[in-house]
């Protein structure tokens, strides 16, 4: 699973570290099947949609949050099996 993380200015002031924090709570089983990748930014904020922005596997999710971020990863990865 490919998870991009928006490191740009609004996502980091609404909330990014915590994003990141939620990633690193994850078990081994499950941060070794995800792709991580930081991006500048996504340039979808901006009158578009409200950060902190997730991408996982090219779909776009934002107000992000720390429980939404796990809860999106554990169904994403409960539906692979």
């Amino acid at each position: 699973m490919k998870i991009e993380v928006c490191v740009g200015t609004a996502c980091h002031l609404m909330g990014l570290s915590t994003l990141i924090e939620a990633l690193n709570d994850l078990s081994k089983d499950i941060k070794e099947s995800l792709e991580l990748k930081y991006s500048l930014c996504f340039n979808t904020c901006y009158g578009k949609m409200k950060p902190p922005i997730v991408k996982i596997d090219n779909e776009f999710y934002q107000d992000m949050t720390p429980e939404k971020l796990k809860d999106i990863i554990l169904n994403l990865v409960k539906n692979e099996k």
